[in-house]
C-alpha cells in the first residue's frame, strides 16, 4: 500500500516510547552483551592463568627487574618457529646517572650470525670510553624475521621504561615479514589498521584461545612448521613491478612515523640508520623471466643469456658482454643479467654503469631479501620531518645507495646479502655514535675519547680465535638456498670453506687460546656486568679443558641474565662433564619440568648426554618412557629414546624408534643417518640405500646422504641418478674438484652439454681462486675441446 492510499504513512510521527525501548534492547543484546561476554572470557581466561603476556618485557624472577620475554614473537610468527628476542634483563627503574639507548630491528639489529660482536655491542663499547661518567645501558630488541609491523609494537612497550634514546635499523624484511607480500606464513595484505586490530586480538588471551583452537583443527595431528630460513620464502616470489610494494612502502613509512611518535611521547629523542646491503657481491636470489616472451623471443633469450653466463663465468668479458646485453635488451628485468653486466662494467672501471646494473639486479631480484633504495629515502624523509630524529646515513656512507661516491658494499663489509661482518658492524657502529652523541649530548664530546676498531675488539672480547665460530655460524646460513641459487655460489662456498680452514688452524692454537682468554678476561674486568663476556669466558676455558673454570663461568653467566632452558642445559653438561652426576641430574630436571615442550625438544639432547655420560641406559629409556606418554607427538623425545636403546644394545628398538622420526619427519638428517648407521649395522644392506635415495629429494641441505646416493646410483648403473645426486651435493655446499668433474662427465655423457659445461666452469673458477694453476689449465682445455665439438 502507498502513502497515497493511506495518509498515514505519509507522516509517521514521531517514535512511541516502546518502540524506542524496543530499539534500545536490540542494540544492547547485539553490541553490549556480546562486548560483556568477551570481557568476561578475557577477564576468566587471565584469572586461570591461560595464555602468555603481549608484552615484550614481563617480570623477572629478581624483583624490580624485567625480562625479554621468550615467547613475544610468537605473537606473530608460529610458535613452532622458535624465534626469540636476546635474553636480556631490564630493571624496571632506570638507574641514576644511567643513560638507557634502545635498539630497534630485525636480524641485523640482532647481530647475525654473532649478535655478542655486532654492531650493538661495538656501539655500547664505543659511548662507555667516550663518556666514562655514565653508565651505557643497552637494550637490544632485534629480532629475526620481523618487521616494522612488529618493531612498531616493540617500541610501544619500550616506551614505558624510561628509555633516553631509540636507535632504529630496520627495512630488510618489509616485503617478506610478517603481512609483507612475500611472507611464507602471514602474507595477508590488510590496511594498517586492521594489521594492527588483528595484533591486539592475537596479545589477548581470547585471541590466543581462539588460535590454539584452530591450530589444533588446522593441523590434525601434523607435526608444526619449524623455521626453515631464508628457504622457507622461495615459493613466494615478488617481483619489482608488484603493485602491492607500494602498500609495502607506504606502511613503512607510517609505522616508522608513529616509532618516532612514541619516542616523541615518552620524551625520547631517535636516531634513524639508513640500512646497508650487499651490492657487487650479492648476486640475486631469483631471477624471474618477462611473462610476455613469445616463444621465439624466449628462445633467443635463453641462447643468449646462457653463453653470456658461461663466457662471464670463464672470464671471456667481451663474449660476455655482447651476449648480456642482447639478453637484457630481450628481457630488462632478469636480475641474474643485470648482476653480471653490473661486474663487468665494474671491471672495466665504469663505477656509474656498475652501480645502475647493481641495483636494478637488487631491485628486480623476485626473493626481496634487500631493502630496496625507496626504503631508505623513506628513512630520510622521515628524519627530515622530525626535529626529535637525528639521522644517520650509513647506506650512503657506506656505498649501497644509489647516491654514494667511492667503493660499493660487498663482502669486505658483509657476510652476505644484509648482514655485517666485523668490518660492517664497526664502520656502522662508529657512524651511530657520531649521531648519538648529536642527538643525546648535543654533540659536546664526552670525556673520554673514541676507542679505534683494536680497542673495541678488546672491549668485547672479539679475538682470532672466536673468528671461527663467526664463520661457522655464517656459513649455517650461506651453505643452503636460497643462497645456492646465486650466481657464485660454488667460488663463494670454496672461498668460505677456505676461511673456516685458515680459521680452525688458529682456533686450535693452545698459544692463540691462552691469547684470547687474556684479552676477554680483561674485558670482563672492565666490564663485570657484561653477560656476553662470560658466555665467551665459558667457551675457551671449555676449549682450554680448564672444566671448572667452565662451569664458574656458566653460573655468573646465569646470575647476569634471567635462567633459562639453555643456560641450565648448559650447566647440567658440565657439572656430569666433572663427574658431578647427582648435581647435574636435579639441574636438568628441575628445569624440563618447568620448560615448554618447544624448549624440552631443545634439551633433549642434553638429557640423553646425562644418561649417557653416567651410563644410565635403562633409567634413561625409562624417564624417555614418562616423557613421551605426556607428549607423544615430541619426535625429538622419540629419537633420543632410540639413540639410548642404541647405546643398551637394543638396536630393534633403536630402529623402531628412529623409523617414526622419519616416517613423521621425512627431513629428518640425523633421523635418516642414524637410521641408515642402524640398518647397514644389520646387514641390512639393500633397505639403507633405498632409504637413503628415497629421502634425498626431501632433505636438499644433506650433502652427507646426496653423496652416497650417488655412489648408490653409480653401483646401480644409473647415471642420471647419480649426476642429480651429484649437482645435490653440489647445491649443499663446498665438492672436492674431482667430484665437479665427475658430475660434468656424467652430464656430458648424458647429452646435457651445457650443465657439464657450467659445471666445468664453477671448477675452472675455484681452482683458479686455489692457485691450482695446473688444474685451473686442464679444466679449461676440456672445456674447449667440448666447446669445439658440435652440440650433442
Amino acid at each position: 500500500m502507498s502513502a497515497a492510499e493511506n495518509p498515514s504513512l505519509r507522516n509517521p510521527g514521531p517514535p512511541s516510547r516502546a518502540t524506542g525501548k524496543l530499539w534500545f534492547f536490540r542494540l544492547f543484546t547485539a553490541l553490549i552483551i556480546p562486548a560483556l561476554l568477551l570481557f568476561g572470557l578475557e577477564g576468566g581466561l587471565r584469572l586461570i592463568g591461560f595464555g602468555r603476556s603481549a608484552k615484550f618485557l614481563i617480570p623477572d624472577d629478581r624483583p624490580g627487574w624485567y625480562r625479554t620475554n621468550p615467547e613475544y614473537v610468537s605473537l606473530f610468527l608460529p610458535g613452532s618457529f622458535d624465534l626469540r628476542p636476546l635474553n636480556q634483563r631490564v630493571a624496571a627503574r632506570k638507574p641514576s646517572g644511567t643513560v638507557r639507548i634502545v635498539v630497534l630491528g630485525e636480524s641485523a639489529a640482532q647481530g647475525i650470525p654473532a649478535p655478542a660482536f655486532a654492531f650493538a655491542p661495538q656501539l655500547r663499547a664505543l659511548l662507555r670510553a667516550r663518556y666514562p661518567d655514565k653508565t651505557i645501558e643497552l637494550i637490544n630488541t632485534g629480532v629475526v624475521a620481523i618487521n616494522s609491523h612488529v618493531v612498531y609494537q616493540i617500541a610501544r612497550d619500550l616506551a614505558g621504561f624510561e628509555p633516553d634514546l631509540y636507535v632504529v635499523y630496520m627495512g630488510n624484511n618489509e616485503v617478506v615479514g610478517p603481512y609483507g607480500p612475500g611472507c611464507s606464513y602471514l602474507s595477508q595484505m590488510w590496511p594498517r589498521w586492521l594489521i594492527r586490530l588483528n595484533v591486539t586480538l592475537r596479545g589477548s588471551r581470547t585471541g590466543q584461545l581462539l588460535s590454539a583452537i584452530t591450530a589444533k583443527l588446522a593441523s590434525r595431528g601434523a607435526a608444526a612448521p619449524e623455521w626453515g630460513g631464508m628457504a622457507m620464502f622461495m615459493d613466494h616470489a615478488v617481483r619489482g613491478d608488484d603493485p602491492r610494494l607500494e602498500t609495502v612502502y607506504r606502511n613503512y613509512e607510517a609505522n616508522l612515523r608513529d616509532i618516532v611518535r612514541v619516542a616523541e611521547g615518552a620524551g625520547t629523542p631517535t636516531v634513524i640508520c639508513t640500512v646497508v646491503s650487499n651490492l657487487k657481491d650479492s648476486p640475486p636470489f631469483l631471477s624471474l623471466p618477462r611473462a610476455d616472451q613469445t616463444d621465439a623471443e624466449r628462445a633467443s633469450w635463453q641462447r643468449a643469456f646462457a653463453e653470456g653466463r658461461l663466457a662471464w663465468k670463464l672470464g671471456e668479458n667481451d663474449t660476455a658482454r655482447a651476449q648480456l646485453e642482447e639478453a637484457w635488451r630481450l628481457d630488462p628485468g632478469y636480475a641474474d643479467t643485470a648482476f653480471m653486466l653490473g661486474t663487468l662494467e665494474q671491471q672495466a672501471g665504469h663505477a656509474a654503469a656498475a652501480r645502475k646494473y647493481f641495483l636494478a639486479a637488487q631491485q628486480w631480484d623476485a626473493l626481496r631479501f634487500r631493502p630496496s633504495p625507496r626504503l631508505n629515502e623513506i628513512a630520510r624523509q622521515v628524519a627530515r620531518d622530525f626535529s626529535s630524529v637525528t639521522l644517520v646515513d650509513a647506506a650512503l656512507e657506506l656505498g649501497s645507495d644509489p647516491l654514494s661516491a667511492g667503493d660499493m658494499v660487498g663482502r669486505d663489509l658483509m657476510f652476505e646479502h644484509v648482514h655485517p661482518d666485523w668490518e660492517g658492524n664497526q664502520r656502522i657502529a662508529r657512524l651511530m655514535a657520531d649521531g648519538i652523541e648529536r642527538a643525546l649530548f648535543a654533540g659536546r664530546p664526552g670525556r673520554g675519547t673514541w676507542l679505534d676498531p683494536e680497542q673495541i675488539a678488546a672491549a668485547i672480547g672479539y679475538t682470532p680465535v672466536e673468528r671461527f665460530g663467526v664463520l661457522q655460524r655464517a656459513a649455517l646460513i650461506t651453505g643452503h638456498a636460497p643462497f645456492s641459487n646465486q650466481l657464485t655460489y660454488a667460488a663463494d662456498q670454496a672461498r668460505d670453506a677456505r676461511a673456516l680452514a685458515a680459521a680452525e688452524t688458529v682456533r686450535r692454537d693452545p698459544a692463540a687460546l691462552q691469547r684470547a682468554h687474556q684479552v676477554v678476561r680483561a674485558a670482563a674486568a672492565s666490564d663485570p656486568d657484561n653477560p656476553e663476556l662470560a658466555k665467551l669466558e665459558v667457551e675457551l676455558a671449555d676449549d682450554l679443558g680448564h672444566l671448572a673454570d667452565a662451569l664458574d663461568q656458566v653460573r655468573r653467566t646465569q646470575a647476569l641474565q634471567p635462567d633459562n632452558y639453555a643456560l641450565a642445559a648448559d650447566e647440567a653438561i658440565k657439572l656430569a662433564r666433572l663427574g658431578r652426576f647427582a648435581e647435574a641430574e636435579q639441574r636438568l630436571f628441575a628445569t624440563a619440568a618447568n620448560c615448554t615442550p618447544r624448549e624440552l625438544a631443545k634439551m633433549t639432547p642434553a638429557i640423553a648426554d646425562f644418561f649417557t655420560r653416567s651410563k644410565r641406559f635403562a633409567d634413561g629409556r625409562i624417564w624417555f618412557d614418562q616423557a613421551l606418554a605426556r607428549r607423544p607427538a615430541s619426535l625429538a623425545l622419540r629419537f633420543y629414546r632410540g639413540r639410548l636403546a642404541q647405546l643398551a644394545g637394543d638396536p630393534v628398538a633403536a630402529e623402531t624408534d628412529t623409523r617414526a622420526v622419519l616416517d613423521a619427519d621425512p627431513r629428518n638428517e640425523a633421523a635418516l643417518e642414524a637410521l641408515v648407521a642402524l640398518l647397514t649395522a644389520q646387514g641390512k644392506t639393500k633397505e639403507a640405500e633405498d632409504i637413503s635415495v628415497a629421502h634425498a629429494g626431501f632433505q636438499p641441505d644433506n650433502q652427507a646422504n646426496f653423496f652416497r646416493a650417488a655412489q648408490i646410483h653409480e653401483a646401480r648403473g644409473d647415471q642420471a641418478g647419480a649426476a642429480q645426486a651429484l649437482i645435490g651435493a653440489a647445491r649443499c655446499g663446498p665438492v672436492p674438484i674431482p667430484l665437479r668433474l665427475r658430475t660434468a662427465n656424467l652430464l656430458y655423457g648424458l647429452k646435457r652439454r651445457d650443465e657439464a659445461l657450467d659445471q666445468l666452469a664453477d671448477a675452472w673458477r675455484i681452482s683458479r681462486d686455489d692457485g691450482d694453476a695446473e688444474t685451473a689449465a686442464s679444466i679449461r682445455e676440456l672445456i674447449r675441446r667440448i666447446r669445439a665439438q658440435a652440440p650433442r
